[in-house]
């Protein structure tokens, strides 16, 4: 079994370079039109952009705290969960987010929180998280699945939200003791009442927004205002984004989410240039997270080793 597991990352990996590879060939290629293109770069949108996604990581750490104050009493400090959260961004980008899972489990041990409880943490996070970014990309959805233009695959999005009801306890709590007891361990000491799911729904929805406004805003700031509005966008990137990660065995949807995010790009600007955009907004994504994961890391170190 884990010999199979370790195959699927290794071809996932490999998946989302060739992906990668095959859009900066792309960009080679019409090196020509891009080159021609009327960028109008301003530093402006470009800081507004990056101040809405950081803002946006720093709600998302905010928002797991949260989840995992409601499972486990005591509490680890703020600072100390928001640094784990922060450096488990890292994982992100091996296949199947088993890594992130990992170091988070492992330094909230150092703070008595039991794994399981920091792996359920987890597991309402991310359902949350993606339920709430699929119902802000049903925009885009309808618009860009109206021209044939995505596979029938994608309307799977409009489903991720009907996700959450897995989470309410009389449904989360007898299959995570039964899944735990297969493990031979105990069930989880407490359970999120689901008006606590609904709320977070809430708050995911504000970070949602913000990361997708924010990399519209960067877009923006790169192209000017060929790019288009900034509803089409940002939507179109939540739904680039869940599909990616529905896509689990790709890590951090590599390749995936630029493909379906230039897609998007492509309906306002020249299909070249939109591939370039897309691969620039992950790299001002990545150099934005760092930047994060930096500043929080040390804010945590001021709790103690975390």
């Amino acid at each position: 079994m884990t010999e199979r597991r370790n195959l699927m990352r290794a071809l996932g990996l490999v998946a989302g370079l060739l992906i990668i590879a095959a859009l900066a060939w792309t960009v080679f290629g019409a090196w020509d039109v891009i080159t021609t293109f009327d960028w109008q770069p301003s530093f402006g949108w470009l800081a507004l952009g990056a101040v809405l996604v950081f803002v946006s990581l720093c709600l998302s750490a905010l928002a797991y705290e949260a989840i995992l104050g409601g499972l486990h009493r005591p509490a680890p400090p703020v600072r100390a969960t928001v640094g784990a959260w922060a450096k488990s961004l890292l994982g992100r980008y091996v296949p199947g987010n088993l890594l992130m899972v990992v170091g988070r489990a492992v330094m909230a041990q150092a703070h008595g929180v039991p794994r399981m409880v920091t792996l359920a943490a987890t597991t309402y996070e991310q359902i949350i998280a993606l339920a709430a970014a699929a119902m802000l990309a049903v925009v885009s959805l309808l618009d860009i699945g109206s021209s044939s233009a995505v596979g029938p695959a994608a309307w799977l999005v409009l489903g991720v939200p009907l996700v959450t009801l897995l989470m309410h306890p009389r449904v989360f709590g007898p299959a995570s003791t039964w899944l735990l007891a297969k493990a031979k361990r105990a069930p989880l000491g407490a359970l999120l009442p689901f008006r606590r799911v609904i709320l977070m729904m809430g708050w995911y929805l504000v970070t949602s927004a913000l990361l997708a406004f924010g990399v519209w805003a960067m877009m923006r700031g790169i192209g000017g205002p060929a790019i288009g509005d900034p509803v089409g966008v940002a939507s179109g990137f939540l739904l680039a984004f869940v599909i990616s990660m529905l896509v689990f065995v790709v890590p951090s949807g590599l390749g995936v989410r630029d493909a379906i995010f230039a897609l998007v790009l492509s309906r306002q600007v020249p299909g070249e240039v939109a591939i370039a955009l897309s691969v620039i907004s992950r790299l001002l994504l990545i150099v934005v997270e760092l930047v994060f994961v930096s500043l929080a890391a040390a804010w945590g170190r001021r709790a103690g080793r975390v």
